[in-house]
């Protein structure tokens, strides 16, 4: 009788933990497994040479979705080739002149280059979606985000499948919310090696005005929170672009998200507005990746060649 009472008492504890498991609040849910996804969905990409070395490809997302992005190859390097997946800033599309200013100086450098773009960008638009209509349609913006953190996982996807791409050596750069965006990515993404996030911050309160303090919201941009997956990237060296004088992310939000990353890191300070020079930024970016990535022209596929000074 005692050993019966004692399953009971066991089965008891054990449906009680089930229950409160089953019923605890979402945020309390490990976030990053919110991204997890079918990898062996068909793709089905479709090509479009545009020009030498440039082509316009779309491919398959998560929910149904189709992703344009432009692919450029490098015309002076041997694959498989080193690869930067590169995101823009909210209102912008992947053919803006500092997104192909980036292209053409990691193209240089040895780098294929894949831009995608945003979730209601470019040619995915529906409504102009920009700073101005922000605030008016926040779970429309939370949607956007968590769906381009899908498509670019599925742009990694992508170039794996690739024989002309070298899958051990992927970088991403964002720019403004292509950064913010990028910080989720990167952090469930351990096939992205070097992250860079320029002009991104944390803290997404700041972007809710009076709301900032709505604790509904806070539970509704939980998902795309940087600060919430940040110290997933501790494991890889990030690299930090910020201006001090940046009129649309705060300072003290890109201060949050860098502090928040441990492990490696490098920051970045132009003394600019959100405009920073992008001939100088992608530069920056460039020799980065350089020096960590080794000589491109002589690195054997999936290792990274050492440089001296």
């Amino acid at each position: 009788m005692k050993k019966l009472l004692l399953i009971i008492a066991a089965l008891s504890v054990a449906v009680l933990a089930a229950l409160q498991f089953l019923t605890q609040p979402r945020a309390a849910i490990q976030l990053a497994h919110y991204y997890d996804y079918d990898r062996t969905f068909p793709l089905h990409v479709q090509e479009r040479k545009i020009a030498e070395g440039l082509y316009h490809v779309t491919f398959n997302s998560v929910h149904q979705v189709r992703v344009p992005a432009l692919l450029r190859l490098p015309l002076h390097a041997t694959p498989p080739y080193p690869a930067v997946i590169m995101l823009h800033g909210i209102g912008d599309h992947k053919d803006k002149p500092y997104m192909a200013i980036g292209d053409s100086i990691l193209a240089a450098a040895g780098f294929a280059v894949l831009r995608p773009d945003f979730a209601l960008h470019g040619e995915r638009v529906q409504e102009p979606l920009d700073h101005k209509t922000l605030r008016k349609h926040l779970y429309t913006v939370r949607d956007a985000i968590a769906q381009t953190v899908f498509d670019l996982r599925r742009a990694v996807d992508y170039l794996d499948s690739r024989a002309d791409i070298d899958s051990t050596r992927t970088a991403f750069i964002g720019i403004s919310l292509g950064g913010i965006t990028g910080t989720v990515f990167c952090a469930v993404e351990e096939r992205i090696e070097l992250p860079i996030l320029a002009l991104a911050g944390g803290g997404l309160r700041w972007a809710l005005g009076k709301d900032a303090f709505s604790e509904k919201l806070l539970d509704m941009i939980a998902p795309i929170e940087p600060l919430n997956f940040a110290q997933m990237l501790a494991s890889r060296p990030v690299l930090f672009l910020n201006a001090e004088r940046d009129e649309v992310i705060p300072k003290l939000a890109s201060v949050m998200l860098q502090q928040a990353v441990p492990g490696e890191k490098e920051v970045i300070w132009y003394d600019a507005g959100h405009q920073i020079s992008a001939d100088r930024a992608f530069a920056d970016c460039r020799d980065w990746l350089l020096a960590r990535m080794g000589s491109l022209d002589s690195a054997a596929p999936g290792r990274f060649v050492e440089t001296s000074e």
